[in-house]
């Protein structure tokens, strides 16, 4: 397992990071590793948009040491970059929040879904397909890349419930639904990897990002996970996400992949509202709209089962329009921290990503894990880290 790099103490306390605290966040992810949790990890922190902190930890695979360049399967982080895709989109008049999914894909508004907004879409209240894989007969294996081929299938199923009465986080189909209107809406006729990559990737100068990579492309990260009892997720589940997502994949709900460097990239266009100084990714009023919680108190029925097996009290949802969370007031489980300041907001992806930026202290923290870890206990590992990073912020 590597071994902490020596901290620059000067950088660090330049940019208002405490160097001491910043040895507990690592010494808290390698002993993670060392107890077999997951697998290397790769963060990063910055004030002010200043970089002060980054670590490699443990290995990726093995015999291969966790590196700075190392492009790791996003999951659900994914979501935020279609978010973010949605809501220029939106700056640019194409439609608004309040627009009706069968205005723009009419064979949508069928069994239930004929008022599903693409607001609902973003906070996870339209009802839609639940499922973490493909409909069937789609399967993952084979088909999860296929966009127009998911969304076709997804548009003939009904909704679970009506739309805007119950917040269930949507893995796969409501992000998927987003990406088809993109396309469908798109005045230059492109794909939706092509969106991405011509209107968030290049203009943020994240050059190892992308939605679908080669399978055998040399930094790929593989995905794992712990041979635990009990786990829902399973190995098998692990290899087909190796497998299933190549260059030809287009899944805006999961398949984005990409370094620690270019995550923060995006990260910090938001921290600064929209605008990196040379490009303006949304405007700054509909970011300040987007970056609020739009699900009140309402909590999060996804995690129902997961949260009464583990007898863990509820907590709300607090989804923004970014394609992840929002800290808000009180305590509760949140993988932003306790300690975050209220207006916190960030992505999570699924069982090993996170970024998460507090406008407050204007402090940015990335984590991407190479190993898969199940269900609330991703939240609560991603808990204790936000901590220890909000921790290492000084003035």
């Amino acid at each position: 397992m590597n071994v902490s790099p020596d901290i620059d103490s000067t950088t660090a306390e330049r940019v208002g990071l405490d160097p001491g605290a910043l040895r507990r966040l690592s010494s808290r992810i390698e002993q993670d590793v060392n107890d077999g949790r997951y697998l290397g990890a790769s963060i990063l922190l910055a004030r002010s948009g200043v970089v002060g902190y980054r670590d490699n930890i443990g290995q990726v695979a093995p015999g291969r040491a966790a590196a700075a360049d190392d492009v790791y399967l996003l999951m659900s982080l994914s979501k935020a970059f279609t978010a973010v895709l949605v809501l220029r989109a939106i700056d640019h008049g194409r439609f608004t929040l309040d627009t009706r999914i069968s205005e723009i894909l009419p064979a949508f508004g069928a069994g239930g879904k004929q008022r599903v907004t693409v607001r609902h879409l973003l906070t996870h209240t339209a009802g839609t397909y639940a499922g973490f894989p493909p409909p069937p007969p789609l399967t993952m294996a084979k088909d999860v890349g296929d966009l127009a081929a998911n969304v076709r299938l997804i548009s003939l199923l009904p909704a679970a419930n009506t739309p805007g009465e119950r917040v269930v986080y949507n893995p796969f189909a409501s992000y998927a639904v987003l990406g088809q209107v993109l396309v469908d809406t798109d005045p230059d006729g492109r794909s939706f990897g092509t969106i991405a990559r011509q209107d968030l990737f290049e203009p943020l100068g994240m050059t190892d990002t992308s939605y679908g990579l080669a399978v055998n492309a040399p930094r790929r990260v593989p995905v794992s996970v712990p041979a635990t009892d009990g786990a829902v997720v399973s190995g098998a589940m692990m290899e087909i996400l190796n497998q299933a997502f190549t260059e030809e994949s287009e899944h805006p709900a999961g398949g984005a992949f990409g370094t620690v460097e270019d995550v923060y990239r995006f990260a910090e266009a938001l921290r600064r509202c929209g605008d990196t100084g040379e490009y303006r990714v949304i405007s700054q009023s509909l970011f300040h709209y987007a970056c609020r919680n739009h699900t009140g108190d309402r909590s999060n029925g996804f995690w129902d089962f997961d949260r009464q097996a583990r007898d863990l009290p509820d907590f709300p949802a607090n989804f923004s329009l970014l394609g992840g969370y929002v800290r808000g007031d009180g305590h509760y489980l949140s993988a932003l921290g306790h300690t975050a300041s209220p207006r916190a907001f960030g992505a999570v992806g699924g069982g090993s990503t996170l970024w998460m930026v507090d406008p407050d202290r204007d402090l940015t923290f990335v984590f991407l894990s190479a190993r898969f870890l199940e269900g609330l206990d991703h939240f609560k590992r991603l808990q204790q880290l936000s901590d220890l990073a909000l921790a290492a912020a000084v003035d």
